[in-house]
């Protein structure tokens, strides 16, 4: 295991939904949030807002200005649908990218959210792992009552099923309607 630290964020301050994951894989800690090719979050997103041109590359279509301008289409995706993504921790020992590994984490402050996107509504979670960090940890951590009670009472969270190949439980059609519903895409 070794100790690493997490510097993506991305949020606007017209943000109004946030995505929070539990920690980045080691892909994404060197490019852009879920940029492991296995990962399905792109994908689901793609397909929930037909937006094909957000998903991952093709093996021969991998080079540094392709994945440049991919990040960049992800970017505009984001900033046009006022999605926000961070992640609950910010520092952790793990081993490569499993969730399961991380020990000794440090997290974000996620009261920073008030005031850094004042439109936010909702907070949904990419995985149930990321939740659990969230409720073991952050709750009894913030001290701020006001706080505590504007992410506990304002904002709704919602454990998304987890984007990564590793959740196998559900195909990739049923985390992409569940998702739908929860994001309040459909009925």
């Amino acid at each position: 295991m070794t100790q690493e630290e997490n510097k993506l964020k991305h949020i606007e301050k017209d943000t109004k939904i946030v995505i929070l994951g539990t920690f980045p894989s080691k892909a994404s800690r060197k490019t852009f949030f879920y940029h492991k090719s296995t990962n399905q979050f792109w994908t689901i997103l793609s397909k929930l807002y037909n937006c094909n041109d957000i998903c991952h590359l093709q093996k021969n279509e991998i080079s540094k200005d392709k994945e440049k301008q991919l990040i960049d289409r992800r970017i505009k995706f984001l900033t046009k649908h006022q999605i926000g993504l961070w992640d609950v921790i910010n520092k952790c020992d793990i081993d490569k990218s499993k969730d399961s590994s991380i020990r000794n984490p440090s997290y974000n402050d996620l009261a920073s959210l008030k005031t850094e996107c004042p439109k936010l509504e909702h907070i949904y979670f990419s995985s149930k792992k990321a939740f659990q960090f969230y409720q073991k940890y952050l709750q009894d951590d913030l001290k701020d009552s006001a706080i505590k009670t504007w992410l506990e009472n304002v904002v709704i969270r919602e454990a998304l099923p987890s984007p990564s190949s590793a959740n196998a439980r559900m195909t990739l059609e049923q985390k992409q309607k569940r998702w739908g519903e929860l994001l309040g895409l459909f009925n």
